[in-house]
């Protein structure tokens, strides 16, 4: 262990002496990483996270979408879905919490799926869509559609 290491635990037991010591030595070692490593490492943690929250698996989907979005009509592509919700990529920023109609066809099964949501975030990638509590009927096309994947 370095000697700004030590200096560093040393401090942190200083200023925070009930701070468990897994969480004095996560911060160690955070601060001997590079800020590149940081960044890696935030990201890697966050998405982690977002996986953690989601009430629905996701699986690969990749096919065409139109939707309306504040009265426009866009097309874009698909990226992922589940029985909650999906990600589109889009083009253009939106806003959160917004609502969204969503409307696109099974590859393998050609049945068209139309389902409302809204934007549950936003970020350079893409769009993460929340359906809206749907019947019985668009359930079961969304997991048939699951299935078919």
């Amino acid at each position: 262990m370095s000697a700004n290491v030590l200096k560093i635990n040393n401090a942190i037991n200083m200023v925070t002496p009930h701070v468990p010591s897994v969480t004095a030595r996560l911060m160690s070692s955070i601060m001997e990483m590079s800020e590149e490593q940081q960044e890696a490492l935030l990201a890697k943690l966050e998405s982690n996270q977002s996986m953690e929250r989601r009430r629905h698996p996701r699986k690969s989907f990749s096919t065409f979408v139109d939707y309306v979005y504040q009265g426009r009509t866009y097309k874009d592509f698909i990226q992922n879905i589940s029985e909650s919700g999906m990600f589109i990529y889009p083009p253009t920023p939106f806003s959160r919490e917004q609502d969204i109609t969503i409307t696109f066809s099974c590859p393998t099964s050609q049945k068209h799926i139309w389902a409302t949501g809204r934007i549950a975030r936003f970020d350079n990638k893409g769009i993460g869509v929340e359906f809206d509590k749907s019947s019985n009927h668009e359930k079961g096309l969304f997991r048939s559609l699951l299935q078919e994947l």
